[in-house]
């Protein structure tokens, strides 16, 4: 797009993974007396949204692929589509690999619980901040401090389900992805709204999630299709960055990030 300026993109700012939706309680709508707003979710929703959430809990260690198609959107209007493929890697509590191949974004995520780390082979660098913690405390330094963050990046989580608000929820129906029967929900925030396909079995894991920044510009979509899900603990080699040839140290691919404001 040459030197045209992206003013919003849900995408990952760098780059941290895949998170399940979450309903909470918040307002749904104002009543005639005025009394306190209540979320207004179908019980089939809520349960299976239940489902899910507590399966991703339950997992101290899991793997698996991402098709990534998300929209970016220009200053002049402009709203391109483009995709990525990612393999993410997580243990429970501190520790997560996130390789990602995109049409726009190269880079791998590595954080072993004392270090955090971004590569970018198209560069040859490769940046690191020291980061004693777990997984849920560098989500929020990240985000916090250098405006790095993900719209699903509650999936790398300790608890993957507390952070995401809805005023409304509801069952969609069955749905097939990917070859797996699943049931397909529809929730609806002040921000964002958010769709989940949950596989209609024993896993009952996430295996398609859309997001749509309905107050940006444009209203950017992120849509992932999760698949090859492995759940088992994944050994401490995994989480080791070990310097590429020819890359150089850059710690400002991590310090000098900054959040992305939309034009008002």
């Amino acid at each position: 797009m040459g030197k045209r300026r992206v003013i919003h993109a849900v995408a990952f700012a760098i780059v941290l993974a895949l998170s399940a939706a979450h309903v909470g309680v918040v307002a749904a709508a104002k009543n005639k007396t005025n009394t306190p707003k209540k979320a207004v979710i179908e019980e089939k929703a809520a349960n299976i949204l239940d489902k899910t959430c507590k399966a991703l809990a339950a997992l101290t260690g899991y793997a698996f692929h991402a098709d990534v198609t998300l929209d970016k959107v220009y200053q002049d209007g402009s709203k391109i589509q483009y995709e990525r493929a990612m393999e993410v890697t997580v243990r429970r509590p501190g520790a997560f690999k996130v390789v990602t191949d995109g049409d726009d974004f190269q880079a791998t995520s590595v954080f072993d619980g004392k270090t955090f780390t971004i590569a970018l082979p198209g560069r040859k660098v490769y940046g690191q901040i020291n980061a004693a913690m777990d997984t849920d405390a560098l989500i929020d330094l990240l985000s916090a401090k250098y405006g790095i963050e993900s719209p699903l990046g509650d999936l790398l989580s300790n608890t993957p389900c507390d952070k995401l608000l809805a005023v409304a929820g509801y069952y969609v129906g069955k749905a097939i992805v990917d070859g797996a029967a699943c049931d397909h929900l529809f929730f609806q925030g002040k921000d964002v709204d958010w769709q989940i396909w949950v596989e209609d079995g024993p896993s009952g894991l996430p295996r398609k999630i859309i997001i749509t920044e309905k107050k940006m510009p444009m209203a950017p979509q992120f849509t992932a299709v999760l698949s090859a899900w492995k759940t088992a603990d994944s050994g401490a080699e995994i989480f080791e960055f070990k310097v590429p040839e020819n890359f150089t140290r850059e710690d400002d691919v991590i310090t000098g990030a900054k959040p992305v404001k939309p034009v008002k």
